[in-house]
């Protein structure tokens, strides 16, 4: 029986791609037999390794770096992956940086940055690789979303409003693209268990704190990345064509009431 979730012969873009929920989403699209394009801000190790772990898995890829504030960025991933593997069939953007900074200390700078990581950079996704896939009637888009979009967030105003306009990026590429064979959806992660900064993740460094926030998820546990990986290839799989414009939470339960 074939698998439900079979990607062969398909290819999958995923920003921010060398660590945690991004990695997570590219070797779990590898092992369903994807070709990858890793990318991440900077050259080093870590996407090296993820690269490494995507072939050891028997899936072709490759590693494109940049900052994904610069459309100069998702230019040189086109470039990559039409070289490599013809087009894109599947894009998931999910690069994201996090401040934690009141009104007052938040900066223009600030502002500006965290609209174009995220907002922006997943409006000149879809401009680079929805073309090719009308063309061949069928597509995936997938956005990495946030609780912030729903909530808001004092302490990260720039990224929560980003967060909350790419809620409405997802609706509306789903209403005009769905008729092509392109699906677009948000998956929504709450309190995941990610490496993080902890100079800008400052609760991931208070043990008491962490405790006190998983006691408040009904599983009583962190998200795994691996969950939200599955959730992804789930949104991929051919059955899964009349799920468009949808935001699956992926929170344990935090966010059910609203």
């Amino acid at each position: 029986m074939e698998h439900p979730f079979d990607l062969s012969g398909k290819t999958a873009l995923i920003t921010g791609s060398g660590r945690n929920i991004g990695k997570a989403i590219a070797l779990e699209f590898a092992g369903l037999g994807a070709n990858i394009v890793l990318h991440g801000r900077s050259k080093g190790a870590e996407i090296e390794a993820a690269r490494a772990e995507v072939e050891a898995k028997g899936a072709k890829a490759v590693v494109v770096v940049g900052d994904m504030m610069e459309k100069a960025t998702v230019e040189a991933l086109k470039k990559a992956a039409e070289t490599a593997f013809g087009r894109v069939d599947i894009c998931v953007s999910n690069a994201a940086r996090r401040l934690h900074k009141d009104f007052f200390e938040t900066t223009d700078d600030d502002w500006h940055m965290h609209l174009n990581q995220q907002l922006t950079a997943s409006w000149y996704l879809a401009k680079a690789f929805v073309p090719a896939m009308k063309e061949a009637g069928w597509g995936r888009i997938i956005h990495v979303n946030g609780p912030d979009g729903w909530r808001g967030g004092p302490l990260r105003i720039p990224h929560s409003t980003s967060k909350g306009g790419l809620r409405t990026l997802t609706r509306s590429l789903a209403a005009g693209l769905g008729q092509y064979g392109i699906t677009v959806n948000d998956i929504v992660p709450s309190f995941t268990s990610t490496t993080r900064d902890l100079t800008t993740h400052p609760q991931h460094g208070d043990p008491e704190l962490v405790a006190r926030r998983i006691k408040q998820v009904p599983i009583r546990r962190m998200i795994d990345s691996e969950e939200l990986a599955w959730v992804a290839a789930f949104l991929c799989a051919k059955r899964s064509g009349g799920i468009n414009g949808a935001a699956l939470h992926v929170d344990g339960g935090v966010y059910m009431y609203g």
